[in-house]
């Protein structure tokens, strides 16, 4: 049997502040732009809030309200974060240029038009993915556009 080694309070207290925080970065492919976007992983703050800003109340047929993500929204604002908040590439899609250039008045607009369905997935579960989500959020998405 082999033995666990858990973390100590010394281990943690021992690092840097800086390594604790650090997030996972990594790379979207985006065909249409001819190459790779970096992203970063979010933190639990940009994630929560991201996450209240694509809810919205609807009635849920017995005169109440129930809160409802709105899931699409949901994958294009992570992405959009991501890619804003990596400093190893100055592309944003909330540019001006860019959203004039591509007719459209948003960020969210501007990934609608660059990025595919398919790329939006897969970017997604990439961001939620660096963000320390892993496997079981990716599953819930694929099963979710599977089933739209």
């Amino acid at each position: 049997m082999t033995k666990v080694e858990f973390i100590s309070l010394e281990d943690v207290l021992g690092k840097d502040v800086s390594d604790l925080e650090r997030l996972k970065q990594d790379v979207i492919e985006v065909e249409k732009l001819g190459g790779q976007l970096p992203i970063t992983g979010l933190t639990n703050p940009e994630f929560k809030q991201i996450k209240k800003d694509c809810k919205s109340f609807v009635p849920d047929g017995t005169g109440g309200m129930r809160t409802d993500v709105d899931d699409d929204k949901l994958m294009i604002r992570v992405i959009i974060k991501a890619v804003d908040k990596d400093k190893r590439s100055s592309f944003t899609f909330a540019n001006k240029q860019l959203l004039e250039k591509l007719g459209v008045t948003t960020a969210d607009q501007a990934v609608e038009k660059l990025l595919s369905p398919g790329e939006i997935t897969k970017a997604a579960v990439k961001v939620q993915d660096a963000s320390g989500f892993g496997n079981a959020v990716q599953k819930e998405v694929k099963e979710e556009v599977k089933n739209s």
